[in-house]
């Protein structure tokens, strides 16, 4: 999958918050804990996914 297509699954999982998110941070960690190689972020668990979002929240 593609990094836009990434992108967009991870604003959609967001919602209305997706501006409050680095979402292309949270993109290249994704990629990044999956060595390169991501096929959509049903590849991670909920809980591994959370918390690399988490850690790009810009409110905090």
């Amino acid at each position: 999958m593609n990094r836009q297509d990434i992108a967009h699954q991870v604003s959609t999982t967001l919602g209305d918050h997706a501006d409050d998110y680095d979402i292309d941070g949270i993109v290249d960690d994704l990629i990044a804990a999956h060595d390169g190689q991501i096929n959509s972020i049903d590849d991670f668990d909920s809980e591994s996914y959370w918390a690399i979002v988490e850690t790009r929240d810009l409110t905090a």
